[in-house]
């Protein structure tokens, strides 16, 4: 009985915490908050500009793509550092030009991950000392440029539009080769609003994940504290506007002054979206972590002790692990409250 009645208290503040007016999901607080105190753990060799964190079942692993080796990878259980490998090139198990955005674990300590430089889908082991890679297919016509990559469910891939184009996203079915532009741009804006006029990519810039079963994918809109979520044929589930300060945008800014809320690519477990956001809380450069569910409730917000640029979330060991990028020898682990 007291189970239910707490299990109630969490679905009104839910409720309470989340309005709609129209098609559109207004988040204006989160019911369960927090300040989360990072252990940390040295790095023997420094991560010099890190773009991607990523976990397999047994590791951690940080991509960085300017380094001889590329990969640095640490033991999940408690964080200690294995060592780096992966080096550059266009050898067996060697790499060039990785999209970042294309990581996407698949059980067995292997990822798959798209090398625009070569137009490879590579399948990636590692066995605790070195990277193999198992598989490697060719996915894109020739002449055809990608903007990002996402695996779907029933081989099908998702793009972001073209960098020249007027849809948001680009569906390609990896057994047929067709490939289908969908999806408008949203107008919450109006584009002579946007300095220099660009292309509405640059305005609607964005960070997505996808659904550990393939099903559904999330999309952070940096520049405007506003995401979405969409099933795999990309019909929009759940349109969201987090209301809290500040909100503004400012497109009469150079790009590099225009700021940028949601940063990082968002962190999905069958359950939750875990998102890094600047908030008024946090001051500038320094982010909150953001949990919703996949039905675009507003769960929990936490406050971390450290400016982190990348996380990675484990649901196994409930733990948040993270870097800052101005701070090349350091791993942060966090333990996640429960808020189930």
């Amino acid at each position: 009985m007291k189970n239910a009645f707490l299990i109630l208290l969490v679905v009104i503040s839910c409720l309470a915490c989340t309005t709609s007016t129209g098609e559109t999901e207004q988040v204006s607080a989160f019911p369960v908050t927090g300040y989360l105190k990072a252990t940390v753990r040295a790095i023997p060799v420094p991560v010099l500009l890190p773009r991607y964190m990523g976990l397999l079942d047994d590791y951690l692993f940080i991509y960085k793509e300017k380094e001889e080796k590329l990969f640095a990878f640490f033991n999940l259980n408690d964080g200690s550092y294995i060592g780096d490998v992966g080096m550059r090139g266009q050898g067996p198990n060697e790499f060039i030009m990785l999209d970042t955005r294309s990581f996407n674990s698949i059980g067995g300590n292997r990822f798959t991950v798209f090398e625009a430089g070569s137009n490879l889908l590579k399948t990636v082991g590692f066995d605790g000392t070195k990277l193999s890679v198992y598989d490697a297919k060719a996915i894109f016509e020739q002449g055809i440029s990608n903007n990002g990559f996402y695996c779907l469910a029933d081989s099908m891939y998702l793009t972001l539009g073209r960098l020249e184009g007027n849809t948001e996203f680009c569906l390609l079915d990896g057994k047929t080769g067709k490939l289908t532009e969908i999806g408008e741009y949203p107008s919450w804006i109006k584009q002579e609003e946007v300095i220099n006029n660009p292309p509405l990519f640059v305005p609607y810039i964005k960070t997505c994940a996808v659904h550990p079963d393939g099903r559904k994918v999330t999309a952070f809109y940096s520049r405007f504290k506003h995401l979405r979520i969409y099933d795999d044929k990309m019909n929009m589930l759940h349109d969201v506007e987090v209301q809290i300060a500040p909100c503004s945008v400012d497109f009469q800014k150079p790009v590099q002054e225009q700021t940028v809320y949601y940063t990082g690519a968002p962190c999905v477990t069958p359950e939750y979206i875990y998102v890094l956001c600047e908030n008024s809380n946090t001051g500038v450069g320094q982010y909150e972590l953001q949990v919703l569910d996949w039905q675009a409730s507003p769960i929990a917000c936490f406050q971390f002790d450290r400016k982190l640029s990348m996380i990675a979330v484990s649901s196994r060991y409930n733990r948040i692990y993270a870097v800052d990028s101005g701070i090349d020898d350091e791993l942060y682990i966090y333990d996640l409250p429960s808020f189930n």
